[in-house]
């Protein structure tokens, strides 16, 4: 990336400087010429208003040519006058000096005005003629200024200098500016290592306010968030192992007893019982976790059909009865009349267990759960509270999140963090809503929505 973008600002840069000069270079030159065209048209002038002059005070040919000698012949420039026949009238020993490519006479005799770089001597010069009227008689003046080869190239040498001098300077701050954008990104390709080795405490350094420094924000976001997932997966994993390992540790300890004969035969019963029980548990761990795996894969598909909600709730609370027995909590139904809804039941009857198992489990003892069933116009509410440990807000904001158990936040009793994200995906399968309210010591209540039968609503 800092290749990339050095060379890119650097080529670019190199191209905008070429383009700058040659368009200097273009307007310095086209200013040399304007100001030798200036000069021509001046000493022009001049040279008509000397020999009239010289006319009117009837100069004889010797004091003419040495006056026109001084002016004619400049440290960066000379004159030459023709006559109409092509003929040089004045300048001419330095004239035959001259070795230039064109060809003057032919120059002189087209009486046409000429502006044009040529080469004499090795070297540039710039010509300008022009036809000029000399006491009443058609004349040609040339005006050649050899400095200019060299003032294009001190002008060429300077640019390029300059130049050279800003892509040096620019080549260096694009260096350390290219550095200083891309580091966040190496610091960050650094970090994206650490977390595929499993490092999430790495953090990237924020020093600006930009896209880049956005970028290292969701970065380390990012680290908090996976590294919150890791914990849950480890915590996810030991819970399972546990889960799984103590009702197999029970079921093969009593197994070998049976075998063994250390079990009279009037207690198997109630040890055949506990095993089936601990193979129960067993089997709705696995189910639990082949329904997330399903679940968020997007393989799940829901079949709603009309059935009695109610009768739906009375059923699954007689299945919980032992439960409930056994932790001695009292579950009260709450509802007046049959409530039939659009949905799938046996979707549906998961996310009833998972609940009522919930505010079962989280229940002080010889409390109760109460369930109520209201029914609106459009959907049908079912509300579930329980009276026991409660949930801070911490844990209300993640409640819904596969593996997230803070045992701490409402008793000392176990679980897998699995049965409410199942129990989300499936309400969010049917298109409603489901929320939870809960304070510590005081409870929680669980509120899910369906849609309504308008066929049996009445």
């Amino acid at each position: 990336m800092f290749v990339k973008l050095f060379f890119t600002y650097l080529i670019i840069l190199f191209l905008s400087f070429i383009f700058i000069g040659l368009a200097v270079n273009t307007f310095v030159q086209n200013e040399i010429i304007n100001r030798y065209h200036n000069t021509f048209d001046h000493q022009k002038e001049q040279m008509v208003s000397f020999f009239e002059l010289a006319d009117l005070e009837v100069w004889d040919e010797d004091v003419i040519e040495s006056s026109l000698e001084l002016s004619m012949n400049q440290e960066d420039r000379m004159i030459f006058l023709f006559d109409s026949n092509g003929k040089i009238r004045y300048n001419k020993n330095l004239y035959e000096q001259f070795d230039m490519e064109m060809d003057m006479d032919e120059l002189v005799l087209n009486n046409d005005y000429t502006a044009e770089r040529v080469h004499d001597n090795n070297n540039f010069v710039y010509l300008i003629s022009s036809p000029i009227e000399v006491l009443s008689e058609a004349h040609t003046m040339v005006m050649i200024f050899h400095e200019f080869d060299r003032e294009s190239k001190q002008v060429q040498s300077i640019l390029t200098m300059t130049l050279l001098i800003g892509i040096v300077i620019a080549g260096l701050i694009i260096f350390l500016t290219s550095r200083k954008m891309t580091s966040p990104l190496r610091e960050m390709n650094d970090s994206a290592l650490q977390f595929a080795k499993g490092n999430f405490s790495h953090r990237v350094k924020i020093k600006t306010k930009d896209e880049i420094g956005q970028l290292g924000e969701t970065f380390n976001y990012m680290a908090k968030e996976l590294g919150s997932i890791d914990q849950m997966r480890k915590d996810f994993v030991a819970n399972v192992s546990h889960d799984l390992r103590s009702p197999l540790t029970s079921i093969k300890g009593f197994l070998g007893a049976l075998m063994d004969g250390t079990i009279p035969s009037d207690q198997q019963y109630k040890y055949f019982s506990i095993m089936k029980n601990e193979t129960e548990r067993l089997m709705k761990l696995v189910n639990d976790l082949l329904d997330m795996a399903r679940l968020e894969a997007g393989q799940t598909k829901i079949n709603p059909v009309s059935y009695n909600l109610t009768e739906q709730l009375r059923l699954t609370i007689a299945r919980m009865e032992p439960t409930i027995t056994q932790q001695q909590i009292e579950i009260e139904l709450m509802a007046e009349e049959d409530v039939f809804v659009v949905a799938d039941p046996n979707r549906i009857d998961q996310v009833l267990v998972n609940l009522l198992q919930n505010a079962v489990q989280f229940s002080n003892k010889k409390s109760k759960v109460d369930v109520k069933i209201d029914k609106g116009v459009e959907e049908v509410t079912v509300h579930i509270r329980d009276y026991g440990v409660g949930m801070c807000e911490e844990d209300l904001n993640h409640i819904w999140e596969r593996f997230y158990k803070k045992e701490k936040a409402r008793s000392n009793k176990g679980g897998t963090g699995i049965g409410l994200s199942i129990v989300k995906q499936i309400i969010d399968l049917h298109e409603t809503s489901i929320s939870v309210h809960s304070e510590l010591n005081k409870g929680t209540t669980v509120t899910f929505t369906l849609p309504i039968d308008h066929e049996k609503k009445e």
